[in-house]
């Protein structure tokens, strides 16, 4: 009786044994098993804000060109129509100067010389750039993390460049500078040529166009920047790309309509 017990606690011992290795090892695969799934999360947790952060960042890149694409044409028709108009009637005035016969008649071309040669020199050095930076902006390279962070800054800061100069075209300071050019082209003529009548007929067509230069300006890239700025490009977009003509019939009834 005494040997069975004591063979019987050797094969508990034995059992014990064995039960706690095979706990050992299911609880070191248990371990590996959990180090591989925190491992792979923390991983996928890393890589998600990359991506969002990497298209996030294209988003921004493609509004920004779009908006340069789409405002192309008019800046470029506006900067090189106005400037092209303002050096014609100075080259014009000139040569006028000297073909003219009478005082006043000179005076007049000396005054309009003068003034048309300031509205071109105006445009010369401070013009309107946003056709430039579109192309400019497309050239840049984006191959990689670096080039997309450079473009983007790069992109942000024309686009505040554009925006300024628009703004600045609309704005008081531009009124104001306008007609004070055309002001003293008037009182000139008025009291300098003693002519009130034509030194009014001067003031009056200076401003009127001063005013519609200010008012055919472009204004697109201001807004852009609004939208940019408030995180709202993604919708900007949007709308941008929806379809702006629709044409519907009803019955006999045919209509059209433009989305601005």
């Amino acid at each position: 009786m005494y040997l069975s017990t004591t063979n019987l606690f050797s094969q508990l011992l034995t059992i014990r044994k064995c039960y706690l290795t095979l706990n050992g090892a299911y609880f070191m695969r248990f371990i590996h098993m959990l180090n591989r799934t925190v491992v792979f999360f923390g991983l996928i947790f890393m890589i998600l804000p990359a991506e969002a952060a990497s298209t996030a960042k294209t988003e921004r890149l493609n509004f920004i060109q779009q908006s340069f694409n789409k405002t192309e044409q008019n800046s470029r028709l506006w900067q090189n129509g106005w400037f092209s108009i303002f050096t014609g009637v100075t080259v014009l005035n000139g040569i006028a100067y000297t073909q003219t016969e009478g005082s006043h008649n000179r005076y007049d071309r000396a005054t309009g010389f003068t003034t048309s040669l300031l509205g071109a020199a105006d445009m010369l050095l401070n013009p309107m750039q946003t056709h430039n930076y579109a192309g400019q902006l497309a050239a840049m390279p984006d191959d990689n993390e670096e080039q997309q962070q450079a473009k983007l800054l790069q992109a942000e800061a024309w686009l505040s460049a554009a925006a300024s100069r628009e703004r600045y075209e609309r704005s008081f300071t531009s009124h104001a500078l306008s007609t004070l050019v055309n002001g003293l082209a008037g009182l000139a003529v008025a009291y300098d040529d003693k002519r009130p009548d034509d030194g009014w007929m001067t003031f009056i067509s200076g401003v009127i166009a001063s005013e519609v230069k200010i008012y055919t300006a472009p204004t697109q890239m201001m807004q852009a920047e609004e939208d940019y700025n408030n995180g709202n490009y993604r919708q900007a977009a949007a709308n941008s790309a929806a379809q702006r003509w629709q044409v519907a019939a009803f019955g006999p009834v045919l209509a059209v309509q433009y989305r601005f």
